[in-house]
């Protein structure tokens, strides 16, 4: 069997269609659906963002010097500001005036590991209730207030004569007087309150704390019963709702306090926090990685974007750093309550990479909950790197590989009985491969992690003794994936990374530069100051096989772009090298320097980029790299534009594949099931929408357009729900366009960039159990809905242009709104322009039922599928080439015609 493909002149270019497409590398093979019901989180990269600075702080309330130390190396000592210690109700006072022994070592030992971080680092105080209270404070459930402000006074009064560098800023006279420690009631509460103030000059300019509830519930009110008295709103958030953990820190900053939450127990706690007011955070205990960089990025940064499900107990949101560019996303949940769930990040400026993955737009990232209090909870939280650039990580690690040292291009390996060292590399030890996976999202608390387990013996590389310092040793064991046998990678550049640990925050080097079997590995602080320095903490991941070298492969040559309506094609010659793993394929707006990595390892010397917007113009560069990850520069740039015009820019017929039928390559793909039916309008098959679990994912830049066009056949079999969408372009629920055939009276389009919708309404609902054709058409401030041709309702002054929000999340079948029922029918030859036809545009492709194609004699007496550039039926004397192809796609003869 032969197919042959009749390829159209046009002035501008050449579109082909064959009936047995070849398979393509574009940018549309990066597509992958997600599932629904995830919150959407979109961000846009470029955008000023909002500030919220926060005085972040540790506690040693529970005096940890694991956890300080912890802290200190996660967060950085320049971004904690403040720290937590205690007074004491153990002990009764000394002639009612002065501290005992005990108390005064352990408010020593306490302020000894605040000078970890600083010696002049400002101190609120809180009760140390789980010590016990004594009588002399409380008896028979009446506290003795005298008592208890002349403790807290021989407490401030004793720091300020032995650690005069520190301040004692605020006092938390109870802490969770809520939950039954004994502590007294609200009443009592308030009289310390206004004896600290009233009695003791030490108190001044000391702020009071309240109400320190465990319980977010009871929080205000607690604050509200100690007014005038508290000068910050305080609350724990162990048990309560998200409504009233939100609405406490809003209260008490529209009251002109300061919103204060003295013990934070995920990164989720304190991104609500920011979103409502709170100023200061408290970290009790400490985990590692997602609380540190939230605390730095912060504080130095501006956030991008925000979102929140209260009914799960979780939040997310993406930050930038100003100083040095970089962006990183978080999501985190409740300590006790959270549910799982999910969110959806969402670039809308350009495709990045999501630790790794991508070239993609999009992220979607379950949160692991419980189903009930304290009942199957992880204490969810997670960082995720937003990266691009023309240096991109090569690809997502995980995977069996050898490790090798920047420095000494020896490898990681066991070496004698339990130590990991350096040793030159060799085939066949499995002593040197290691396992690389990311944790389980539910190995407890922050899961932005991976584990690295030796292949020989299944031994997991480990920070001997859970160490914090600098030097400690790294060994193989097996301790189940503790904490100080997890790591994350910070991509450095040219395929190299920096491994730091969860537990300690520091990184895996080399200790010396030695070319020797048995070089010690050790954990040593973040320190590129000269290369040698930094080239010691670098490494790189040898899959299996791959050399252990770093010398680049050739620079590709030959580099040409081809322009289409709504793409760019680039062909290269082809590298030789023997261990060539693929191309790099780079992109920058025409005369600048901010290339991205638009593809990555691609194999072939070919590829289409369809992310290219209409009226802009673009440089391409292409790197080679190898197994190795060592890659080239890149080769001399290339410019190219989409060409400019009317045209049909996507066609998808849906005969037995998802591909585009013009030579943007804008493939399409389907979350859910791929059924293709025998049940269709056009071609030879159609694609059916379950209505429960499928629809279809569009190209990201698919509606990029000022004026447009999406045209389709439709077979809609479910008229029960409302508000099913035949397509909805978007980016979430306040940027759309989308058509439904129904929202419960009449066929409804909308569209909306941020306020109000702008709408047209059709007169019915679309007809049910049979193919009809719609088309919508959007230009000039007009909007027109047709139906089998007949146009059946029309708006001007809509002011809206797909242009103005550039959808990113573009789907056939699936709402924006997570809540809006799937579409359950058949869909077949879906169009887009990028213009807007008219009545007879329209009337025209809808009796074209091949696609534009129509038979053509030629001397071979066989029917060859033809069309124009703008999608248009061609006729009989249309000039162009004939291609003869075999089934695989060989090309046997070309004869112009």
């Amino acid at each position: 069997m032969t197919i042959r493909t009749f390829i159209l002149s046009a002035a501008a270019s050449c579109a082909m269609i064959s009936l047995a497409q070849e398979p393509r590398v574009s940018s549309s093979m990066y597509l992958n659906p997600q599932p629904t019901g995830a919150t959407l989180v979109p961000f846009s990269i470029f955008s000023d963002g909002l500030k919220f600075p926060i005085r972040w702080g540790l506690d040693v309330a529970w005096d940890s010097e694991q956890n300080v130390r912890k802290g200190i190396n996660h967060i950085g000592k320049e971004n904690i500001s403040i720290m937590r210690s205690s007074f004491q109700t153990t002990y009764p006072l000394v002639d009612d005036k002065e501290l005992t022994s005990s108390q005064i070592a352990r408010l020593d030992t306490r302020t000894k590991l605040i000078n970890l971080v600083g010696t002049d680092v400002d101190i609120v105080l809180n009760e140390d209730q789980e010590a016990g209270i004594h009588s002399y404070y409380v008896e028979n459930g009446v506290a003795n207030t005298d008592h208890w402000a002349e403790l807290i006074n021989a407490s401030v009064k004793w720091l300020n004569e032995n650690y005069p560098k520190h301040k004692v800023v605020a006092i938390s006279p109870y802490n969770e007087p809520d939950f039954g420690w004994g502590q007294g009631n609200l009443a009592s509460f308030k009289e310390i309150a206004q004896k600290l103030k009233a009695n003791y000059p030490l108190f001044a300019d000391v702020a009071i704390t309240g109400g320190n509830t465990l319980n977010c519930d009871e929080a205000l009110k607690w604050y509200n019963g100690l007014k005038p008295y508290v000068d910050w709103g305080n609350t724990h958030q162990l048990a309560g709702s998200f409504d009233t953990y939100a609405n406490f820190f809003k209260t008490v900053a529209e009251d002109g306090n300061y919103p204060y939450a003295d013990e934070l127990h995920n990164v989720g706690e304190a991104m609500v926090g920011a979103e409502y007011g709170m100023k200061m955070g408290v970290w009790w205990g400490f985990d590692s990685r997602a609380r540190g960089e939230f605390c730095r990025i912060s504080n130095s940064g501006s956030r991008l974007a925000y979102a929140e499900n209260r009914p799960a107990w979780t939040s997310a949101s993406v930050y930038r750093d100003e100083t040095s560019g970089e962006v990183k996303a978080f999501i985190g949940s409740s300590e006790r309550q959270a549910n799982t769930s999910s969110f959806l990040f969402v670039s809308k400026d350009k495709d990045v990479y999501y630790d790794g993955y991508g070239p993609v737009r999009e992220l979607n990232m379950s949160v692991p909950g419980g189903t009930g209090y304290q009942n199957g909870q992880t204490n969810a939280e997670r960082v995720i790197d937003v990266t691009w650039g023309a240096d991109v990580q090569p690809s997502v690690i995980n995977g069996r590989y050898r490790i090798m040292n920047r420095s000494t291009r020896y490898v990681a390996a066991e070496y004698g009985s339990d130590n990991i060292a350096l040793v030159k590399a060799a085939d066949n030890s499995s002593a040197q491969i290691w396992d690389v996976a990311p944790v389980s999202d539910r190995i407890g608390g922050d899961y932005s992690f991976l584990t690295f387990t030796n292949a020989a013996d299944r031994r997991h590389m480990n920070v001997l003794n859970f160490s914090t310092v600098s030097g400690a040793n790294v060994i193989a064991y097996d301790g189940g994936n503790s904490s100080n046998e997890q790591w994350y990678l910070k991509y450095y550049g040219n395929g190299c990374y920096y491994i730091l640990n969860r537990e300690s925050g520091l990184c895996l080097m080399a200790a010396s530069s030695q070319q020797t079997n048995g070089t010690n590995i050790v954990q040593g602080l973040f320190d590129d100051s000269s290369v040698a320095k930094r080239n010691l903490r670098l490494w790189q991941f040898l899959p299996e096989g791959a050399a252990c070298e770093i010398i680049p492969p050739a620079i590709p040559k030959g580099l040409t772009a081809k322009a289409s309506t709504a793409s760019v094609t680039l062909q290269w010659t082809a590298n030789t090298e023997a261990d060539l793993a693929g191309y790099m394929v780079l992109r920058a707006d025409a005369g600048d320097t901010n290339w991205n990595t638009i593809a990555r390892k691609v194999q072939g010397t070919s590829f289409t980029d369809n992310t290219c917007l209409p009226g802009h113009e673009y440089q391409y560069a292409v790197k080679s790299i190898d197994m190795s990850d060592n890659m080239s520069k890149a080769c001399t740039a290339v410019e190219a534009a989409p060409v400019e015009g009317n045209a049909l820019v996507a066609n998808w017929q849906f005969d037995d594949m998802l591909a585009d039928n013009t030579d943007n390559a804008l493939d399409v793909a389907v979350y859910g099931k791929t059924v293709f039916s025998t049940e269709h309008k056009s071609g030879e098959k159609s694609l059916y929408l379950s209505g429960t679990d499928n629809y279809v994912q569009l190209p990201y830049t698919i509606a990029s357009y000022d004026k447009m066009t999406v045209a389709m056949w439709v077979n809609w079999r479910n008229t029960s729900s409302a508000w099913q969408r035949l397509f909805d372009f978007g980016n979430g629920v306040d940027e759309y366009m989308f058509l439904t055939p129904s929202n419960g009276s009449v066929m409804r389009f909308a569209i909306k960039n941020g306020g109000d919708e702008q709408v047209v309404a059709c007169p019915t609902k679309l007809a049910a159990n049979s193919w009809h054709h719609v088309a919508v058409s959007l230009g000039d401030g007009t909007v027109r809905i047709f139906v089998d041709g007949e146009e059946v309702a029309q708006a001007t002054g809509i002011t809206i242009k797909p242009s103005d929000f550039n959808p990113v999340l573009n789907y056939i079948g699936r709402s924006q709104f997570n809540a809006d029922p799937m579409f359950k029918g058949y869909i077949d030859d879906v169009r887009i322009f990028n213009y807007d036809l008219q009545a007879d545009d329209v009337k025209e492709i809808m009796a074209d039922l091949t696609n534009g194609v129509q038979n053509v004699e030629t001397d071979e007496a066989v029917n060859t599928a033809t069309y124009t550039i703008d999608g248009k039926a061609a006729g009989k004397n249309a000039k162009g080439l004939l291609i003869r192809k075999a089934s695989n796609g060989k090309v046997t003869k070309v004869i112009e015609k």
